[in-house]
């Protein structure tokens, strides 16, 4: 018996694990899908203050509780994030898999990694429509992210939330680069209509010159909601995978 850690990347919830908790629990496993401080429903919580470091320490917080390690699982932004909790905590972390995610390196932030015209636009939304820092949620994320209409366009749409660009600003912090020294994967959303798919496929490459297994999955970006099953079954083989 495995326990996971899920974190959701932005502009999402904990709800975007709703689909596949349940394999895994069927398998035996334990889950944990913790909330990113101020996503959610409403967004009642988001306010300029939070940043990259407010859910890094959110998440280092769940590690310092578990009791064993744990495969910590990041998609899209909270790549980041769980390099950021797995800096803090390695003894707590039994593997990393990231999920179409960011692979930071010390310093880099998400504008850092991603075309320069992305980051302008961000930029320019949270100014214009967003007060200077929020950035809103709406159907652009779920083209940008491949999502045909049917349910899994609808299933995402309905736990969207707003973000904040201070947490696409902030560098990430890793002077000792914990991540490289622990067991790691990677799942790679490689569907061809998928618009992303430029943005994080340079991450699934560094992965694989690391010597990371990368596994890929026929799917947009929210691949653990259109695939839920095939994703849940790499999150098994990823922890059968590790001593």
């Amino acid at each position: 018996m495995s326990t996971y850690v899920l974190v959701h990347g932005a502009w999402q919830s904990a709800g975007t694990w709703d689909l596949l908790t349940p394999f895994l629990y069927d398998a035996g496993h334990q889950v944990v899908t913790p909330a990113l401080e101020g996503l959610g429903i409403g967004n009642s919580n988001l306010t300029p203050s939070i940043s990259l470091s407010t859910h890094v320490e959110g998440i280092s917080a769940v590690l310092a509780d578990a009791r064993e390690p744990v495969l910590l699982v990041g998609h899209s932004y909270a790549g980041m994030v769980i390099s950021g909790a797995a800096e803090k905590h390695p003894n707590k972390v039994r593997g990393l898999v990231y999920i179409d995610a960011f692979l930071p390196d010390h310093g880099q932030s998400v504008v850092d990694l991603l075309p320069s015209e992305i980051a302008a636009y961000f930029r320019k939304i949270a100014s214009d429509v967003g007060d200077g820092w929020r950035l809103p949620a709406g159907d652009g994320q779920l083209d940008l992210w491949g999502l045909q209409p049917g349910p899994a366009r609808d299933f995402v749409r309905m736990r969207l939330c707003d973000f904040t660009l201070k947490c696409f600003e902030e560098p990430i912090q890793l002077p000792a680069n914990r991540k490289s020294q622990l067991p790691a994967s990677f799942l790679a959303c490689v569907a061809q209509n998928y618009p992303a798919r430029p943005f994080f496929a340079p991450f699934a490459d560094k992965a694989r010159k690391s010597g990371w297994a990368v596994m890929d999955v026929d799917t947009g970006h929210d691949c653990h909601v259109e695939q839920p099953q095939r994703v849940a079954s790499l999150l098994i083989a990823a922890a059968n995978a590790q001593p």
